[in-house]
């Protein structure tokens, strides 16, 4: 009987490190869909050029599909949505004092947040 307690106690545990592993994905992945949709809005506010757009819209399809590919299961449209409200949160904030050089700065790291990941995925796949 203490064996199987056992053997039931360790399969929890792998299924909620599973269930973990699944959260910390999708979690990842909204935030890179909110750091995107915040390029998107510093393009379209001249903070940040149409190739930076174009460039960050590489990069999350890059990271889109690496975390698809880690867990086919991911609720894109749910993260997509969350983003977004992150998104504008994050934005209201930067933009809270009335300081466009507060904007300019979030947008330049939100890119940067982008192009680092899909560099690291880059790396990742060539080793």
């Amino acid at each position: 009987m203490l064996r199987l307690a056992g053997f039931v106690l360790v399969g929890c545990v792998a299924l909620m490190a599973q269930d973990a592993w699944a959260t910390n994905f999708w979690t990842s992945l909204k935030n890179f869909y909110a750091e995107y949709e915040v390029v998107k809005a510093c393009a379209e506010e001249s903070q940040l050029s149409d190739a930076d757009a174009e460039l960050a819209k590489t990069a999350i399809e890059k990271i889109e599909a690496h975390y698809l590919k880690r867990d086919a299961s991911l609720n894109k449209e749910r993260a997509l949505q969350a983003a977004i409200a992150d998104k504008d949160e994050g934005i209201r904030i930067a933009t809270r004092g009335g300081n466009k050089s507060d904007f300019g700065s979030y947008c330049r790291v939100s890119l940067k947040e982008l192009l680092a990941k899909a560099e690291e995925i880059d790396e990742t796949a060539k080793n």
